[in-house]
């Protein structure tokens, strides 16, 4: 993308935050700023197109229809209307606030879905015939005043009417008889209703819209995360690619796997030719549910790691946490190093690969956590 014409940020222009200021403002749903410049339509606050609202409300002062729009200007104008709304909206998140899902028609174990008391619900669902024709009202007021869609200062030139609208109608067809088992689905839409409260308070308005206007300033430091998790994932890759799944099973000389099949106490089975002893059969090894957690080694080196006791063989079994934390491939390096710098859980992760190759593992760890985590 070119930066031509795109004007450098000075600390010392008292006029450099005015670009990223207008844009906040646009993206926060203010329409088209330049609206602001514009001197208001006479008798009212703002700038209203001389277009017919719908083809039909005009602004004429001598019909019914631009009396009918006018009136609707005043209210939605009107500091009341804006309060109204608000103190809705504020009332209805409540009201969804104390929803039982498990009392919901359809939820529940019993045959049929739950045949109790609705509790809670049934007041959600009595209040939702008056909420839903409050805001019908609401947009349907706007609508009149402002223009639909063709006018540049019309009710769905705003994105935030966009979303208010897109709620009205959902909660419109739900109410709809007929709609059978989809309705559940698109009453989930409802929980948007408190975030109507950012359309209608100013302030948040531009806020959301400062947000968004500085996704693109933090390219570089999603590059960076980029780079970050792939040198750390190559890096993980090859110092402990498989070596997470080794585990100590117990030797259990002059049987096989079938043996050991029905035994609670046994999580793993492999058929080995021990490496001790006199005897060179194939032979059955276990691995006990008490040992799964217990990573080891089969090498030696400076700060070795877990080597298996005597009448144990260090092999192959499952991944830890049911296969999901390992680095035998670039993406689930990705998740464990994500789980790792989120500093949940990272030092089981950390000791089990100090006993799985080595305890200097503890340099890479310390390295992934401090700059990941703390930065």
């Amino acid at each position: 993308m070119s930066d031509e014409g795109v004007k450098p940020f000075d600390p010392d222009d008292p006029d450099a935050g005015t670009h990223l200021d207008k844009k906040a403002a646009k993206i926060g749903g203010s329409g088209d700023y330049d609206l602001d410049e514009i001197p208001p339509t006479p008798g009212f606050k703002r700038f209203y197109g001389e277009e017919r609202s719908l083809g039909y409300f005009s602004l004429e002062e001598n019909t019914v229809p631009g009396m009918i729009r006018r009136a609707c200007i005043k209210i939605v104008e009107s500091p009341w209307f804006e309060n109204l709304i608000l103190a809705a909206i504020l009332i209805n998140t409540i009201i969804l606030c104390t929803m039982e899902p498990l009392k919901m028609e359809g939820r529940g174990c019993e045959e049929g879905g739950y045949q109790g008391s609705p509790g809670n619900n049934k007041a959600i669902d009595d209040s939702e015939a008056f909420f839903t024709t409050l805001f019908t009202l609401e947009a349907v007021t706007k609508i009149i005043a402002m223009g639909f869609i063709l006018d540049r200062t019309s009710y769905l030139k705003d994105g935030w009417n966009v979303m208010d609208f897109t709620v009205v109608i959902i909660s419109i067809i739900s109410a709809m008889p007929g709609m059978g088992t989809g309705v559940s689905s698109l009453r989930v839409i409802r929980v948007l209703r408190p975030l109507r409260a950012m359309s209608i308070l100013p302030g948040m308005r531009v806020l959301i819209g400062t947000m968004i206007a500085a996704i693109p300033m933090i390219a570089n430091v999603m590059l960076f995360c980029v780079f970050f998790f792939t040198v750390f994932g190559i890096l993980g890759m090859n110092l402990y690619m498989g070596v997470l799944r080794n585990r100590c099973f117990t030797v259990v000389t002059e049987s096989s796997c079938a043996d050991h099949a029905d035994h609670e106490s046994n999580a793993f089975c492999r058929e080995v030719i021990p490496n001790f002893g006199e005897d060179l059969n194939v032979t059955a090894a276990v691995l006990l549910t008490d040992d799964e957690e217990q990573t080891c080694t089969n090498t030696s080196m400076s700060w070795p790691g877990y080597l298996c006791p005597e009448g144990m063989m260090c092999l192959k079994a499952s991944n830890p946490n049911y296969g999901i934390t390992h680095f035998d491939n670039i993406a689930h390096s990705w998740l464990t190093i994500f789980q790792c710098i989120t500093l949940e859980g990272w030092t089981p992760i950390m000791y089990h690969a100090m006993d799985a190759v080595t305890g200097w593992s503890v340099i890479y760890f310390v390295l992934l956590v401090f700059t990941g985590g703390f930065f």
